[in-house]
């Protein structure tokens, strides 16, 4: 994982990152997107020809921030990363990617795997777009999750009036290629 490259910012992030998405609606403000995000991420792919192979990817779950700096306590707290620090994508199925995977042409695909979050491991399904630039394997993907399914209650604060119960985990991931 090459966490060098690029900056981490909420609207622009042109780094390395994995975060959520939810919908909420708040008090005098009205609908909202709740957005979080960690920067401290790393990981390896193993790439054998057309094929990925192996695929981990780590999130320091302590080191998400939010849009919205009162709402990084109760993220945390949701999360327990005092005793989760790290959320962790390991792939289990092989991820077959065509004909001409050096060609620098993106590639659309589905990462089938186990999320790890809270020491709950479920399957999932990351819908991912990745395109080899350089020597950098580029992947950006998302997939939504249901909170409960991890054990994660929705922070409940007197500004939120509501908030899902389910959201997106995003992500924008970096690899170095090696020769």
């Amino acid at each position: 994982m090459d966490t060098s490259i690029g900056e981490f910012s909420y609207e622009d992030s042109t780094g390395t990152f994995v975060g959520f998405r939810v919908d909420e609606e708040l008090a005098s403000i009205g609908s909202t997107t709740a957005v979080g995000r960690t920067p401290v991420v790393t990981g390896s792919i193993t790439i054998d020809g057309e094929t990925v192979t192996a695929v981990t990817v780590e999130a320091d779950m302590s080191a998400i921030t939010t849009n919205d700096s009162r709402r990084d306590r109760p993220v945390q707290s949701a999360l327990n990363t005092a005793g989760f620090p790290t959320a962790v994508f390991t792939l289990t199925e092989p991820i077959d990617l065509g004909p001409d995977p050096d060609s620098g042409n993106p590639i659309s695909t589905t990462a089938v795997g186990e999320l790890t979050v809270k020491g709950i491991t479920q399957p999932v399904q990351i819908a991912l777009e990745a395109q080899l630039v350089d020597d950098t394997v580029v992947v950006v993907g998302s997939t939504e999750i249901v909170f409960a399914d991890y054990d994660v209650s929705v922070p409940r604060v007197p500004i939120v009036l509501s908030a899902e119960d389910h959201g997106i985990v995003e992500l924008q991931l970096f690899f170095a290629r090696s020769p």
